[in-house]
């Protein structure tokens, strides 16, 4: 039972709220990290010559924000706290390491330093994703772009994307479709 109750410690990732809502509550972390699943999964089908591993993609997307259990999300564009991101996720990352099961100690930090380090094809596509999910869970709250631009998500989302094709091509189509909805002048 050692393993089941430390185990429940994942489970918190549930009761952190993220900055976008879902209906009239706040998105959890891991509703975020489920919809990055998907996104994952569909854009993984349409590379079919890719030598992207799918496995640690999904690995990657599973782990990228648990250490927002300790450390909390801080929205893209809160700059200020984001000064002090870093070293409240490792800091998280050492507490929270301490009370999962032994056997995903390792994996979980190798997988969290990965995703944060985006040097390989798996993590720079798992970062793309996650800025994606970002932009495509507020196109249903319109409202939420209010003080946006078009260079601001570039900042903070486009060299995210522009590793891979098929990103780059959805936020650009994201990009023309809400300048044209007109999202941006609220």
């Amino acid at each position: 039972m050692k393993d089941i109750h430390q185990l429940r410690k994942f489970y918190k990732l549930k009761e952190i709220e993220r900055a976008g809502p879902v209906g009239k509550r706040k998105e959890s972390s891991a509703e975020h990290s489920w919809s990055c699943l998907i996104l994952a999964d569909y854009f993984l089908s349409l590379m079919k010559n890719s030598s992207i591993n799918r496995t640690k993609v999904y690995e990657l997307l599973i782990y990228h924000d648990v250490v927002e259990i300790e450390a909390g999300d801080i929205p893209i564009h809160h700059t200020e706290k984001r000064k002090k991101k870093k070293t409240s996720e490792m800091k998280a990352l050492k507490n929270i390491k301490k009370q999962i099961p032994h056997g995903l100690k390792g994996k979980f930090e190798d997988l969290f330093l990965e995703f944060e380090a985006a040097e390989t094809k798996e993590a720079k596509f798992a970062k793309a994703i996650d800025a994606l999910d970002a932009l495509i869970h507020f196109l249903d709250y319109k409202e939420y772009w209010k003080g946006w631009n078009e260079e601001m998500v570039r900042q903070f989302h486009g060299r995210k994307v522009i590793s891979f094709v098929e990103t780059q091509d959805a936020f650009e189509k994201i990009l023309t479709y809400v300048k044209k909805e007109g999202y941006f002048k609220q």
